[in-house]
């Protein structure tokens, strides 16, 4: 009898129990289409460079908890061949690629996040504009350097397609912080920080 009354009153324990549901994994590819853009802006008091690439890959990887601490592992990355960097000058390219990237050596740009902060909170029902900052590991020319990205994150929920994220962002990049020196050819006409710009859109796998 005492048994049986154990029993029962472990049953009625394990129904009151909140439900606990997992979290659904989110995952987005970006895979450098038309529409990803990497720029850079050099804004020289002689001249204003700009050079842009579509030649982007990255993966975001979280779950819909959106803690994004250690007991919900995530990856956010994207690399970029700088390579492809055009300026709109071909003899121009080939001095920033050879000479002030030294592409060769170091052929991509890369940012790794270690921790993302949500200004809002994420709802997966609707389409929406989140504000972020991803702290993270930038890492140009062989030096990596860490770097708080205020981003700006449109998301569409998929119905009839898959799901998508558009990303958004900028923030300056020191050339002394990465050992990059100003070639002497364009040396008054390259400002010592340049503005990186991004905006590229990734889609659920």
């Amino acid at each position: 009898m005492q048994k049986k009354y154990w029993l029962g009153l472990f049953s009625v324990a394990l129904m009151s129990q909140p439900l606990i549901s997992e979290a659904k994994p989110l995952l987005f590819n970006v895979k450098g289409n038309n529409h990803d853009v990497i720029s850079f802006k050099s804004d020289a008091p002689v001249e204003v460079i700009a050079g842009t690439t579509h030649h982007v890959d990255g993966v975001i990887k979280l779950d819909d908890s959106f803690k994004l601490d250690a007991n919900h592992p995530f990856q956010i990355r994207f690399d970029v061949d700088l390579a492809s960097l055009d300026t709109g000058i071909p003899l121009r390219n080939d001095h920033m690629r050879d000479n002030f990237l030294e592409t060769g050596k170091y052929p991509k740009a890369s940012f790794e996040a270690t921790s993302v902060k949500f200004l809002e909170k994420p709802n997966l029902s609707k389409a929406q504009t989140l504000h972020l900052e991803a702290t993270g590991n930038f890492t140009l020319h062989g030096v990596t350097v860490q770097k708080t990205i205020p981003l700006l994150v449109d998301y569409k929920p998929g119905s009839n397609k898959t799901a998508s994220v558009r990303v958004r962002g900028s923030f300056p990049v020191k050339l002394v912080d990465h050992h990059i020196q100003r070639p002497e050819a364009i040396f008054v006409k390259l400002a010592e920080t340049i503005n990186a710009s991004v905006d590229i859109t990734g889609n659920e796998q």
